[in-house]
């Protein structure tokens, strides 16, 4: 006898699933995901345009704050987004400096958002999904604090020759 996921329930419907994210300016998502792996954030970013998305396996209440604060710290001197959806009701922070700063409209602050964001935040794609479509641009970052170390050194190892 196996057991089947009932109708309507968020493992069936992606957009009733609570999603936990963050948009930051960092563009690279190899760094982002060492970063996250660093300050003990599991997920899956993704390279956008816009910066690097952090989706975070974490959805938990307080969840988005702690993520927030984190890696906000580490971006100090831009703001970046921490956003949530928890019943098709998406809300959405800028962080700066490691503190939360004022709400936005979600519609304000998707109106320029690229489209796999956008996707992922109104449910209508998972973070899996788009891992299949852009191989080349996601990261896991549930690696080991010395994964992440190598990671960051070897990425600024790069920059460092190609300046």
């Amino acid at each position: 006898m196996t057991e089947s996921t009932p109708a309507g329930s968020p493992a069936e419907d992606p957009a009733k699933a609570a999603t936990v994210a963050l948009l930051t300016p960092i563009q690279n998502g190899q760094v982002l995901a060492a970063i996250c792996s660093l300050n003990g954030i599991g997920g899956k970013v993704i390279e956008t345009g816009a910066g690097a998305f952090a989706v975070l396996d974490d959805t938990s209440e307080g969840a988005v704050d702690k993520a927030g604060k984190a890696i906000s710290t580490f971006v100090k001197d831009r703001p970046m987004l921490a956003m949530e959806r928890r019943d098709g009701q998406i809300t959405i922070h800028r962080w700066t400096a490691g503190v939360m700063g004022e709400s936005l409209s979600p519609g304000f602050a998707l109106d320029d958002a690229p489209g796999a964001i956008t996707t992922l935040m109104m449910g209508t794609e998972t973070i899996d999904e788009l891992a299949k479509t852009h191989p080349d641009k996601v990261y896991d970052a549930n690696m080991g604090r010395l994964k992440a170390v190598k990671v960051l050194r070897k990425v600024a190892k790069e920059a460092k020759r190609n300046k």
